[in-house]
């Protein structure tokens, strides 16, 4: 039995395909420690690992962070070395008693480099978006006065690397995060460059496992019946105006519409609802895509590669970080479509659904990527290389 220490952070989408891998794991005889937000408290504790809590100072961090710019991809840089910087103390003391064999990270919440760094022990990323092996913008932009949110980013590196007594980092090797052994949750053909990364990289598909989800929907509704599903995930679901838009623009097509609005909207305020719709603050995901026809979602990396494993055509609406690159990534392939939230109008929403609706072409490849999906083995084949590499 090896002691395993699993870091992460406070994001469902991150979270979420690690509790499968986590539950074989110590399924399998391993002893796992579980470092995350306390939300997250009682869905580690039913995969059997203990729950470290991330802390009251994590928790004040995440609700006063504000960032020093808006480009996105430093925006993204800041907040990472900046969540390291709060994270990494309050993890060492709480772990500073048990010898672990070897840790695992996540690649944007979980202070990877460093973490193999200062404990010395193997190291496994686990990838919970899209595997990069380079960074997203030309060298030119990386250079030190380039811009002031990029000169922010390496002035807080530089401090804590001073703190923690390790060496400064290059942007490339803090983005990229890698592992002597890189779990990603997608396979080849999904990802981007897929063929292009080495053999450390392991691509094992979504970590998809049926949730033990207490709900009342009412499924004989849909049965028998064609599906659009819209969801904006758990975190930017305040968005009335985007739901009623759907409304008008889907009430009289021959679907059943199942819609999660989330815990931020107040279903009364909707207005008067089609009778072809059925709304909901929260829905069972995995058992509303299996019935689904058409998912119009944030474009979230973990919704939309559920979305595939089912074989279901996806219309994207990215708002934030990843979602842009998954969304960009449906299009290449030819998976779906992308809209902009910010020029929606109803006409695009039905437009959109009657171009997927009418080209087979969009099942055929989301038909494609399922089997890749299902080929590269999900989570009990990440434990196989996770297990296989623990005893080299």
């Amino acid at each position: 039995m090896s002691k395993v220490l699993f870091v992460n952070g406070n994001l469902y989408g991150h979270i979420n395909p690690t509790l499968p891998v986590v539950a074989e794991l110590v399924k399998r005889g391993e002893e796992v420690w579980y470092f995350c937000s306390k939300a997250f408290e009682q869905n580690v504790n039913a995969t059997g690992a203990h729950f470290i809590d991330s802390g009251e100072n994590l928790e004040v961090f995440l609700a006063e962070y504000k960032p020093t710019g808006n480009h996105p991809f430093y925006m993204l840089l800041e907040y990472i070395v900046k969540y390291d910087c709060v994270m990494i103390p309050e993890l060492l003391n709480k772990t500073k008693n048990i010898q672990f064999d070897y840790v695992i990270y996540d690649s944007i919440l979980g202070a990877g480099y460093f973490l193999k760094n200062i404990m010395k022990v193997p190291v496994i990323c686990s990838n919970s978006t899209f595997a990069m092996n380079r960074l997203p913008v030309p060298d030119r932009m990386m250079e030190p006065g380039f811009h002031p949110q990029l000169d922010e980013f390496y002035k807080v590196l530089e401090g804590v690397c001073k703190k923690l007594n390790v060496n400064v980092p290059s942007g490339y090797d803090l983005f990229v995060n890698k592992g002597d052994l890189n779990i990603v949750y997608t396979s080849k053909e999904f990802n981007f460059e897929g063929e292009s990364f080495d053999d450390s990289y392991k691509f094992v598909g979504p970590s998809i496992k049926a949730r033990d989800e207490i709900s009342d929907f009412p499924f004989e509704k849909i049965d028998g019946e064609k599906v659009i599903y819209i969801s904006l995930g758990t975190i930017n679901t305040d968005f009335n105006d985007f739901y009623r838009k759907c409304m008008n623009a889907l009430g009289t097509l021959e679907y059943k519409v199942i819609m999660s609005v989330g815990k931020k909207c107040d279903i009364n305020l909707l207005g008067e609802i089609p009778d072809n719709f059925i709304v909901y603050n929260f829905v069972p995901q995995l058992e509303i895509l299996k019935r689904t026809n058409i998912f119009i979602s944030h474009g979230g990396f973990n919704s939309v590669s559920e979305a595939l494993y089912y074989g279901v055509p996806v219309i994207a609406i990215p708002m934030v970080n990843d979602q842009y690159m998954t969304a960009r990534r449906l299009v290449e392939i030819g998976s779906g479509m992308v809209l902009k939230m910010d020029e929606l109008m109803e006409a695009d929403i039905k437009d959109a659904v009657s171009i997927i609706s009418a080209d087979r072409k969009y099942n055929d490849v989301c038909e494609k990527i399922r089997k890749s999906f299902i080929i590269a083995g999900g989570y009990q084949k990440a434990v196989d290389y996770i297990l296989e590499f623990s005893k080299r």
